[in-house]
């Protein structure tokens, strides 16, 4: 059965959100705990597709509560939606951080959890599939993998023991001699050919002149061969394929006496080379629409970000914007102190839910990205982390503006913002640097700091550390672009992602 758990140490917005939640999610069972030490057994045990979690709670806060489920692994796939009061952006960065997935302020309106719980429910099914398609194709790997080295074992086994012949033939290729094996390998007698053919005629019998040709040139320059493969036709009009090795015959008098040689039934190896490889780029298939679909799920994830964000701008930013422009224009009139006074300090609260909602517009899809571009974005993302964190940051790119694709500029910016998170929160970085260089055929965007930095070597591109690395690569693959980094303890870190584009 789908789960929902709510972690709030106040009864009465326990009972507000069982009563929205039940309403608006009837098919799911609804979980309550009233603090985040009975919440993390209720997690563990029933293993929820959300948790709506209060970050102010008596003995640990929701900060722990988070970093805790986000560490375990059973639950640190789970989308967490943190629910507060506290509208400093600090909380909210600082919830992020402990491995929120999303926020939420008090008081609770219902429209937007009920928006938010739909995201954190998709965000859920989403991930589920991709780790059940990942496990799906691990397993069809390790089978495929099992299979073809059965097979390989078994039919070198047999070609080593049993589907050989020898021959030899004098100094114009005629045929003299040829072991008994090549009734059971081709279905000719020995008698059928020893005499009878040559070396290059004996190849031909499927009109395959190439052969014919190789083994001629080999004969006239009296060169040793060995695996030399050949399509052959057996007596009862199968194909085969065989491999022929021979080394030149002399004499005493060291004159050219001829060639003897070995030739293998190689078929059923070539079958399954052939079936191998056909599994091969079946599983190259699969992972390919694996990829398709992370990037698919991640444009939705961005979609769903800026519709949530024109919601809150558009829709209840206007509507708070209104009502706090009534309750001003009344509180001017002639009233009672207490009343006006009551009036003022609510359309005051209005004013902090305004710039509240502000703030989550910007952090869910920032407007300045899609009217002014991805500079003017990532300027405005400098001075940001310049005004909350400190320290300086410079940017340079020898272009005011980029005109891209939007899927490109969307993960350029996210790319941008994940990285100097990292930077925030592990390099201790007081120089944050910001470089775009773009061509006709591709675009790099360079990302350094002079903080910690970190042991790296290319060899463990593909085990980075880090789930905000990870996407980065994993979108890489998608849009078949690079990512550099050269880093070493003490001397800062830069990183460069370069993406390849259709245009100018």
């Amino acid at each position: 059965m789908k789960k929902i758990l709510v972690i709030d140490d106040n009864r009465l917005t326990l009972k507000l959100i069982l009563v929205i939640l039940n309403v608006d999610f009837p098919d799911y069972k609804i979980m309550l705990s009233k603090s985040g030490i009975e919440g993390i057994e209720i997690a563990k045990r029933e293993l929820p597709d959300t948790i709506l979690l209060d970050i102010l709670m008596p003995e640990m806060d929701g900060f722990e509560v988070c970093t805790i489920l986000k560490g375990e692994e059973s639950t640190k796939h789970i989308p967490i939606l943190l629910v507060s009061d506290l509208s400093e952006i600090s909380f909210r960065i600082k919830g992020l951080n402990s491995g929120a997935d999303a926020f939420i302020s008090k008081p609770i309106d219902k429209t937007e959890l009920k928006a938010q719980v739909n995201v954190m429910l998709r965000i859920k099914f989403a991930e589920d599939l991709l780790r059940k398609r990942n496990k799906d194709l691990e397993i069809l790997i390790k089978k495929q993998t099992t299979e073809f080295k059965n097979v390989e074992e078994r039919y070198l086994t047999v070609l080593e023991y049993t589907l050989e012949y020898f021959w030899e033939v004098d100094k114009n290729g005629q045929f003299i001699y040829v072991s008994p094996a090549i009734v059971r390998i081709l279905g000719f007698n020995s008698e059928e050919i020893v005499d009878k053919k040559t070396l290059f005629n004996f190849f031909s019998n499927n009109g395959n002149t190439e052969a014919t040709e190789l083994l001629e040139g080999i004969f006239a320059r009296r060169d040793h061969f060995a695996g030399n493969e050949i399509l052959y036709l057996h007596e009862n009009g199968e194909k085969i394929w065989l491999t022929v090795s021979g080394l030149p015959v002399f004499d005493r008098e060291n004159n050219f006496a001829g060639y003897i040689g070995v030739t293998h039934n190689v078929t059923r190896r070539r079958e399954a080379e052939e079936a191998n490889q056909k599994h091969q780029e079946e599983i190259n298939e699969y992972q390919k629409k694996l990829k398709n679909l992370y990037n698919d799920l991640t444009v939705a994830e961005e979609m769903e970000r800026r519709k949530i964000a024109e919601y809150l701008h558009e829709d209840l930013g206007q509507t708070i914007s209104i009502a706090s422009i009534k309750l001003s224009s009344i509180a001017r009139g002639n009233l009672p102190s207490a009343v006006k006074k009551t009036l003022e300090e609510s359309s005051e609260l209005l004013r902090e839910a305004i710039d509240d909602s502000r703030v989550l517009v910007y952090d869910l899809s920032p407007p300045i990205l899609y009217e002014f571009g991805l500079i003017a974005a990532i300027k405005w993302k400098l001075e940001q982390v310049e005004k909350l964190f400190g320290g300086t940051t410079m940017f340079s790119a020898e272009e005011n503006s980029i005109e891209l694709e939007s899927n490109i500029t969307v993960f350029l910016f996210r790319m941008v913002c994940e990285l100097l998170n990292n930077i925030i929160k592990h390099a201790g970085a007081d120089l944050i640097k910001v470089k775009i260089q773009k061509n006709p055929k591709s675009i790099s965007i360079t990302v350094f700091d002079n903080g910690k930095g970190f042991e790296f070597s290319p060899l463990n591109l593909s085990k980075l550390e880090g789930f905000g690395l990870f996407r980065i690569n994993e979108r890489l693959d998608c849009l078949q672009g690079s990512l550099m980094i050269e880093s070493k303890p003490s001397q800062g870190a830069e990183i460069t992602v370069t993406v390849p584009i259709l245009n100018g």
